[in-house]
């Protein structure tokens, strides 16, 4: 399933990083208006969650090309992103690199089930990520176990006009994509031992505010 995943997004890298670069022509904004409104106001209110980021260690799961990376290292947090494409990663070490920020992150290839931490985190993110992981739990635990203050995960909710497509647009292309209710969500959480859970509520993503005190 991985390598499924994997092959995609070594593929879809530019285009998927297009969504968040702002030298777009007319057309293209046109379609953020109308479908990726959700991606950006993801972004924003994930940075606003996590409040000051100086000095913070945060570890971005499915990191793709590190847009949240990026933003992080710019208020001072120290960053380490992992994710399966390595197209991924080279597009995350350039953007490092040309935002001036390459000191302060780390970007691999890797699985994060076979991925050992070298240390505790403050910070993890899952954004974009669980859309693609076909049982959750174990992902879930392993991040609850180097957290030490909080994380933030986005799982796509089941029933929107969009999933539907959305489904059929990835299945055409190789790549599995796994949408959630409400209910779930919070089961798989508890589950991991997340004990402090907050649910925001966005058009196509839950985005879930998670504590393990």
């Amino acid at each position: 399933m991985s390598e499924r995943v994997r092959r995609y997004f070594d593929g879809a890298a530019e285009r998927f990083d297009l969504i968040y670069r702002e030298d777009k022509n007319l057309s293209q904004r046109m379609v953020d208006r109308l479908f990726r409104g959700v991606i950006h106001h993801r972004f924003r209110l994930a940075i606003e969650l996590c409040g000051d980021l100086d000095g913070k260690k945060v570890l971005d799961v499915g990191c793709g090309s590190g847009r949240y990376s990026i933003e992080f290292a710019r208020r001072g947090a120290e960053v380490v992103g992992l994710d399966l494409a390595q197209a991924m990663i080279n597009l995350s070490n350039q953007a490092a690199e040309g935002n001036g920020v390459a000191d302060r992150c780390s970007f691999e290839q890797a699985d994060f089930l076979a991925w050992s931490e070298p240390h505790h985190f403050d910070i993890c993110l899952g954004i974009g990520f669980f859309d693609y992981i076909e049982e959750p739990s174990t992902f879930l635990e392993k991040m609850r176990g180097i957290v030490r203050e909080r994380a933030i995960f986005s799982f796509p909710i089941r029933w929107t006009m969009r999933s539907p497509t959305r489904w059929m647009r990835l299945k055409m292309n190789g790549c599995p994509v796994y949408f959630y209710d409400e209910a779930t969500v919070m089961r798989l959480l508890q589950k991991a031992g997340w004990s402090t859970v907050t649910v925001h509520h966005l058009s196509r993503d839950y985005l879930i505010d998670a504590q393990p005190d």
